[in-house]
């Protein structure tokens, strides 16, 4: 299942370079495992990550 996460999440990064060409879009730090908080790319607190694998 995580095999099947992080290639859906990799087609989608290619997929927003595909579709703008003309721009440089920054893709370092992205992580299927991390998210968005206060604007900035973050991995989630251990205890959040925990509640979501059981």
């Amino acid at each position: 299942m995580l095999e099947a996460a992080s290639s859906q999440f990799h087609n989608a990064v290619v997929q927003l370079i595909a579709l703008n060409p003309g721009m440089e879009l920054n893709t370092a730090g992205l992580d299927e495992e991390k998210e968005v908080r206060n604007g900035q790319v973050v991995t989630p607190p251990p205890e959040e990550n925990e509640e979501d694998e059981n």
